[in-house]
């Protein structure tokens, strides 16, 4: 059963998600990924999608994650790259404004905005765009190679408006010769996203109670989570708590192989590996945990990150300069630093404190960013 934390009727919410262009309702087609699974970007999707529609506008989600090609009544399904084309000329057509979510740790989703984009520029309509992550990604900021960088400053170029994850992101993009004033720093994290949180499912919560203390992360097994580090580092750990316990998020389609590397590591025996959780799932996980390690150095501001923090739990996470206030940071790469970071995190005996969230929400700086980013969409419809 899940409980709101805020009550809002839905007319204060339209009144929010609008803000003076709320009597004229407008037709979104995002696109980008839809969860499963859940990461930062594909939950700001559905966040927005949700309030989009809560306040009267209609809302498409054009899936471009792992579970494209499923049938939903939650998003518009992707079987190619000609039926992508076709759907994004049809919605075009029919006076949907584009809102395209990419980064710059493939190479797949700047080429599916460039599409969008041009397809939308041939209905007389600029897109808008949402560049996730931090300031330093694979593709992202210039790397002098010429095919990159031009890709990336076309999409940028064509584009009305952009929202990124924070100033220093800003400076990068605006590096590509894009005007300053079209680009807009609106981090991907609200107090609303609180709201979709869970009861703990039994299976973690017995495991929770089994062991003392536990962890948790969100991974997937590739290069910018550095699981080798990660699993040296909680090697060290156990021999100083032997009752440890992680949950590992995320790695769905990758369990069997993580399983294998967590008995190879001589991990596995503490290991609870959930999956690719519901949002909600997801945020009873970081509640109930003592500690939620973030590894990645990517990510900029992550909303993760902030979801943990107001949820009352210890974050351990890479130093990116982008870390809130709060945040116990280890140097990438240094097991010893990672390690003596987490066996240095403070340890609740009586529970957790109650978390005054609008408070913390003040002195972070967290803003009704859904609200902004719906207003900026409604002004680039007019």
């Amino acid at each position: 059963m899940r409980a709101p934390l805020r009550a809002k009727s839905h007319k204060a919410k339209e009144a929010l998600a609008c803000g003076s262009n709320v009597n004229r309702k407008i037709k979104i087609l995002q696109i980008g990924p839809y969860p499963p699974p859940g990461t930062g970007w594909s939950i700001r999707i559905k966040m927005l999608k949700k309030y989009l529609e809560r306040a009267g506008h209609e809302c498409l989600v054009m899936n471009t994650n792992k579970n494209r090609k499923v049938a939903s009544e939650e998003f518009v399904p992707v079987r190619g790259g000609w039926d992508y084309f076709k759907k994004v000329v049809r919605c075009c057509a029919q006076g949907y404004l584009v809102h395209v979510h990419i980064n710059g740790k493939s190479t797949k989703s700047p080429m599916l905005a460039l599409v969008a984009e041009f397809v939308s520029l041939l209905f007389g309509r600029r897109a808008v765009l949402t560049f996730h992550a931090g300031v330093k990604q694979d593709y992202f900021p210039k790397q002098d190679k010429f095919w990159l960088d031009n890709t990336f400053r076309l999409i940028f170029l064509f584009a009305k408006k952009i929202v990124c994850n924070n100033e220093e992101v800003k400076a990068r993009i605006a590096a590509y010769g894009v005007e300053p004033q079209k680009i807009v720093p609106i981090p991907a994290f609200c107090l609303e996203y609180l709201e979709d949180k869970a009861e703990l499912p039994p299976e973690l919560a017995d495991f929770i109670r089994a062991h003392q203390p536990t962890l948790c992360s969100y991974i997937y097994m590739r290069h910018d989570f550095n699981l080798d580090f990660v699993f040296e580092a909680m090697q060290r750990v156990l021999q100083h708590w032997p009752q440890l316990g992680i949950v590992w998020m995320g790695a769905d389609r990758e369990s069997q192989a993580l399983q294998q590397r967590l008995r190879e590591a001589g991990l596995a025996y503490c290991s609870y590996i959930a999956g690719d959780l519901d949002h909600g799932d997801f945020l009873a996980v970081l509640e109930a945990c003592d500690a939620y390690v973030r590894t990645p150095v990517v990510d900029g501001v992550s909303s993760s990150v902030l979801e943990a923090l107001m949820l009352g739990s210890v974050v351990v996470a890479s130093e990116n300069g982008s870390r809130p206030e709060g945040v116990k940071t280890y140097v990438d790469g240094n097991v010893e630093s990672f390690s003596q970071t987490l066996l240095n995190i403070p340890r609740a005996t009586n529970g957790k404190p109650e978390i005054d969230k609008p408070g913390l929400a003040r002195r972070w700086g967290v803003r009704d960013t859904l609200r902004e980013e719906i207003e900026l969409l409604c002004s680039a419809a007019n």
